[in-house]
This record gives C-alpha cells, structure tokens and sequence, in this order.
C-alpha cells in the first residue's frame, strides 16, 4: 500500500508539473518580434550580407556555448538556467529596440544567443526526467508536441499585436517580448527540480562530461540521425531567417506580416499538438525520410510561383515545429539523465554548426540573386547532403537502437 500510494504522488506530482510546463513554454514566445525582427534591421540600413553576417555569428555564439551551457545544466540544475536564460534574452531584447548600428545589433544577437543556449538543451531535459521518474517517458513526444502547440498559439496573438506595435514605434514589440519573458521567470519558479537537480549531479565533472557525449556519438544510428537531423533543422532555421524578405518578394505588403506569422503559428499549432501521433502513425524515421522531401521539392519550385512559395513557407514552419519533439524523444530515449542536457546541448551544437554556414553563405546569395532563388539554391544542397548521409549509414535504423549507456532508454523502437 505504501509502495502504490508513493507511485500515486509521484504520477501526480509529474502531471502537475506537466501543466506548470505548459504555462512556462507560453510565455517563452517570441511572437511580438517574429514578424518585424528582420524588416525592422533592414529599416535600419543593414544589407541582406550584414544580416547574414549577424545571424551567422549569432549562431556562432550558439554553437560555443552550447555544450558548456548543457553541462552548467547537469552540474548546477535546470531551474536556474532556465531563468538565467529568460533574464539574458530580456536584456537581449531591450537592446535589439534602441540599436541602430551593425555593433549593436550584434550585441543584442550575441547576448540572445547566450539565453537560448541557457535553456535550449535543459528545458528538454527537465521535462524528459520529469516524465521518466513517474514511469511516462514514452510521452515525452506528446507532451513536448502540446507544449509547443500552446507556444504557437500564443505566438499567433502576440504576431499580431506585435506587427501592430511596430507601426506605432518600432521598439514597442521588443519590450513585448521582454514582457513576455518576465513572465517566463515566474512561471520556472513553479516547477519542481528534476533528477539532474540532484546533490549526486555535483559529482559530475567536465572531465566526466566528455566520455558520455563521445560514447553516444560513436553509437551507429545515433551519430547519423544527429548530423541527419541537424542539417534539415539548420535549413529550416535558414529559411525562417529569410521568411520575411521572402514574403515581402512575392507581394505581402509589411503590415500582413502579422497575419502571416499568426497563420504560420495556428496551422503549425494545429498539427503539432498531434505529435505524438504523428510519432504512433508515421514514425520517427519515416517522419525524417519524408519532410525534408516534401519541404525540398516545395522550394525547388518556390521562384516559380508565389503560391507555392507560400505553401513551401508554412510546410517548414510545420516541419520545423514537428521535427524538434521528434528529435528531442529519440536522443532523450537513448542518453542518460546526469548528462542528458550536456548531450541535448551538443546535438544541438552540431545543428548550429550546418547553420553558420548556411546563413553567412545565404545572405550572400540573396545579395546576388534575391532570398527566394537563395532559399532554392541551398535547398538542392541540403538535400544532397541529407540523401549521401543515407546512402552512408540509415540515419534512423529500422531495428531497436541500442541506448549509449541509458538505462530509461533501453528497448526503445527506433522508428
């Protein structure tokens, strides 16, 4: 009895907080900025290339900070970083509303940077123990998938209201934002401490670090599935950079931006709050077989024609969105809970490391030509890339992937 009444408060006290959760990735939006950011850096005088450049670096900062990021998360708890994080990307948006020059806009891009890393890899990895230690990992993907489909709707409204604020005073959607994630910080302080908040993480050091994230990234499948999904996830991230010049090229007029980004985020919500379905249904490995297919022969055809232009747009925002829980269960699943952060965050790097790449060389291109034919161009060699990584090794094996040394993980289907 005593057993069966400490699995009931544990049970409960994960669903608890799960809906805690939920309130906390509500206020991580960034809705009041998305639809301007980059219209209101061109306001400013910076060409497609500075863009680039800035948002090359930006992903540079990521990419360093990343893995130290992940294991301040595993050695000093989740809680704190997330709110390092929010108050980091409050500075960061305040910045970005008074900046006018190149220097200070990559001020702003750098100090945004270093917030997104402080909670990037730990969120998921709060949410994954939490789950895990009430015996529901295997939700983890419909969890995540609601949560960021509550994101999404908020980020529909905020869309609007931001694009709205932007042509009253352009600073006003930055202190939105800053709003929002004030909040964000009152909400980290209802969740309960995970496993990787434990007294024993203390002992997990940097020279501990390194064994786990090379033993997981030697581990076939594994390795593949992380350069595989990182570079759609690094092209993805390319073409929501350029979404705006993009969506003004084939005729929406500045003030519709809000509209758009309203409907990017309610179909995006609408389908992946159903991820973990999707997940039953589709399956992992089939999920990213197909999406980078379907979003690539879109864009291929994309210059031709502004309505297909517009649908390749809503399939990445879809994609993107589906993708990142998708991910996010498979490497949970095979990683342990005193690292798992430290090995999200190193994922993730990886990511970043396709994507400076891509946005330093993309805002050349758009430069040249202009951003829809540059989203078409490295489109073909994203897809290149990702169909010689299958020919090389399944980036997602049909067979049970064994765990890199997890022992929540094990027997886990892999697709």
């Amino acid at each position: 009895m005593l057993a069966e009444s400490l699995l009931t408060n544990t049970v409960e006290r994960a669903r608890s907080d799960v809906r805690r959760y939920y309130l906390y990735r509500a206020t991580m939006s960034q809705g009041f900025i998305a639809p301007v950011i980059i219209e209101y850096v061109r306001y400013r005088g910076l060409s497609y290339s500075a863009i680039g450049l800035l948002t090359a670096l930006f992903t540079l900062t990521t990419l360093l900070g990343e893995v130290p990021a992940g294991y301040l998360g595993d050695r000093l708890g989740r809680r704190s970083m997330l709110v390092a994080g929010s108050a980091l990307t409050i500075v960061a948006m305040l910045t970005f509303g008074v900046s006018g020059t190149f220097a200070g806009f990559l001020v702003a891009y750098v100090v945004w940077a270093v917030g997104i890393v402080f909670r990037s890899g730990v969120a998921s990895a709060w949410l994954y123990d939490t789950l895990t230690r009430s015996g529901e990992g295997d939700s983890f993907t419909a969890v995540q998938g609601r949560a960021k489909a509550i994101e999404l709707a908020v980020s529909a409204g905020t869309a609007l209201l931001g694009a709205w604020m932007a042509t009253r005073n352009w600073f006003y959607p930055f202190v939105g934002n800053a709003g929002l994630y004030l909040c964000s910080i009152v909400a980290v302080f209802g969740l309960s401490t995970s496993v990787g908040d434990r007294a024993d993480a203390e002992s997990f050091t940097p020279l501990d670090a390194l064994p786990v994230v090379r033993e997981f990234l030697s581990t076939p499948g594994l390795r593949s599935f992380v350069v595989y999904s990182g570079l759609f996830t690094a092209y993805l991230g390319l073409v929501a950079t350029f979404t705006q010049p993009i969506a003004t090229g084939i005729g929406i007029d500045i003030s519709k931006l809000g509209w758009l980004y309203a409907g990017f985020s309610l179909v995006s919500a609408a389908i992946t709050f159903f991820s973990g379905t999707l997940e039953r249904i589709v399956g992992i490995r089939w999920w990213f077989l197909s999406a980078p297919l379907c979003v690539g022969v879109l864009f291929v055809v994309a210059p031709l024609s502004p309505l297909v232009a517009l649908s390749a747009l809503f399939a990445c925002r879809v994609a993107r969105n589906v993708s990142k829980p998708l991910q996010e269960q498979y490497l949970n699943a095979h990683a342990d809970s005193i690292g798992r952060a430290t090995i999200l965050s190193t994922v993730v790097m990886i990511s970043m490391a396709f994507m400076i790449g891509f946005r330093a060389l993309g805002g050349l291109i758009a430069d040249v030509t202009s951003p829809i034919t540059m989203i078409a161009v490295t489109n073909v060699a994203m897809l290149v890339g990702l169909w010689l990584l299958v020919a090389v090794e399944s980036p997602v094996p049909k067979d049970v992937v064994p765990s890199a040394g997890s022992g929540d993980g094990a027997g886990t289907e892999a697709g």
